[in-house]
């Protein structure tokens, strides 16, 4: 883990509607290898917080892959998302680039211990998500991009 800036898998767009944001990036990059779309509701039942509080969140998402590279484009429908934050400030854009991991925890140590703080954090039934857990890290002195760090569940060490 010398080095993990090689590892973003995924870059995270906040946008107002993820249908016009779709057929945009379609337009610039052609069909892409693969599109996944779905709505998510984030809350007690996946220890969601927001900015150190517990809190629901419900999002619209694509999970456009071109060339191996995810593009996650996000909608928040309602409640409170780093993706609200973004589009209130900047408006639509990049507002993460993510990092699929097999251990959040030294990789969230890593982000604390330079000054990061957990923006947003959650985690998922087995099952639900190929994802197990999820954390955003913002750095106080600039507010984008954040950091997402996903846990993948088929990365994560095996229990003999």
């Amino acid at each position: 883990m010398a080095g993990f800036m090689q590892a973003v898998r995924q870059f995270g767009y906040a946008v107002r509607n993820v249908d016009d944001a779709v057929r945009q990036f379609e337009a610039l990059n052609g069909p892409p290898d693969s599109i996944s779309r779905f709505q998510v509701t984030m809350g007690e039942d996946c220890t969601y917080r927001y900015r150190g509080q517990p809190a629901t969140c419900r999002l619209d998402v694509a999970l456009v892959t071109v060339n191996g590279m995810d593009h996650e484009f996000i909608q928040l429908l309602e409640g409170s998302h780093p993706t609200g934050d973004y589009i209130a400030e900047h408006g639509e854009g990049i507002n993460h680039m993510a990092l699929y991991v097999g251990d959040l925890a030294a990789y969230a140590d890593r982000f604390t211990a330079a000054g990061g703080k957990i923006v947003a954090q959650g985690e998922f039934a087995e099952g639900a998500s190929p994802a197990r857990r999820f954390a955003y890290f913002g750095f106080n002195d600039r507010s984008h991009p954040l950091y997402e760090i996903v846990e993948l569940r088929a990365l994560a060490p095996q229990n003999p």
